[in-house]
């Protein structure tokens, strides 16, 4: 039978591997990395099950925190035992915002970007010169000795924070892909300095075939489509929400699109 113990998880190591970067039009530079990984025993000796871990991750608070982008993490987990205070972000300690996280066989994968104030200033700078930020997952749970091993259970997730040296060894940022100031072009479309293009790519039949496709679904798309009479023979996705329509004759257009149809690319991409 199992033994319960604990209340407030906070993992912390008591050193970096992999996050991509890619410009935005607010000036940040994202990040991709692992946040931490499940099924396995960190340094701490915890093991987070990913049965225990998707519900809280796949839940509507993050996903309503995410799509407001409102879901911070701080500058180190907060040094109280006040449970009240490890429940919240402090808005004036809080240095990376995540938006948008997701599953990768057994890791806990994330876009983030520095938040707007000194602390995520000084993230940003780190991101931007090279740096590999680490992260801490801050929870609520219990801790049950199962079998000689502490799995974490009845999880909470409050946030990850940025830490020094994580607990789980995979937490940290792990690829450079680029960074680049933006402009707008003449038609008010935000046009990425150093278009990276580099997720999904598909041209000539396979794009045409797509294209009919999201004509009929986005707005944006078909508006887009009609103003050029169909020129475009190339599909980008260049990141997350933004499409590059482009042709042999190197005329670009972004599009800002519809969540449902960044998920339509994507599947229709890996079907190829």
């Amino acid at each position: 039978m199992a033994n319960r113990i604990g209340s407030i998880i906070l993992e912390g190591a008591t050193t970096v591997e992999d996050t991509i970067l890619i410009g935005n039009d607010e000036g940040r530079s994202v990040g991709e990395g692992t946040l931490q990984d499940m099924d396995v025993e960190n340094r701490n000796k915890r093991i987070y099950a990913k049965a225990d871990l998707m519900p809280e991750i796949n839940g509507p608070r993050m996903k309503e925190l995410i799509a407001a982008k409102q879901f911070f993490g701080e500058c180190g987990h907060p040094l109280t035992d006040d449970l009240a205070r490890q429940q919240t972000i402090d808005p004036k300690n809080k240095c990376v915002r995540y938006d948008k996280i997701w599953v990768d066989g057994n890791k806990v994968k994330a876009w983030y970007i520095g938040a707007y104030n000194n602390l995520g200033d000084t993230f940003d700078k780190e991101l931007k010169t090279g740096g590999k930020p680490a992260f801490s997952l801050r929870a609520l749970g219990s801790i049950e000795n199962v079998n000689g091993k502490a799995y974490v259970k009845d999880i909470k997730i409050i946030t990850w924070d940025h830490v020094i040296y994580p607990s789980h060894k995979a937490a940290y940022t792990e690829k450079l892909l680029t960074e680049s100031a933006n402009m707008t072009d003449s038609n008010g479309i935000v046009v990425p300095e150093n278009d990276p293009g580099t997720i999904i790519k598909l041209t000539g039949n396979n794009a045409q075939k797509l294209m009919n496709t999201l004509k009929r679904e986005s707005a944006n798309i078909n508006a887009t489509m009609q103003s050029s009479q169909g020129l475009f023979d190339t599909i980008t996705l260049v990141r997350e929400n933004t499409l590059c329509l482009s042709n042999r004759f190197g005329d670009k257009a972004y599009i800002d699109i519809e969540t449902h149809i960044d998920d339509i690319i994507t599947d229709y991409a890996y079907r190829q």
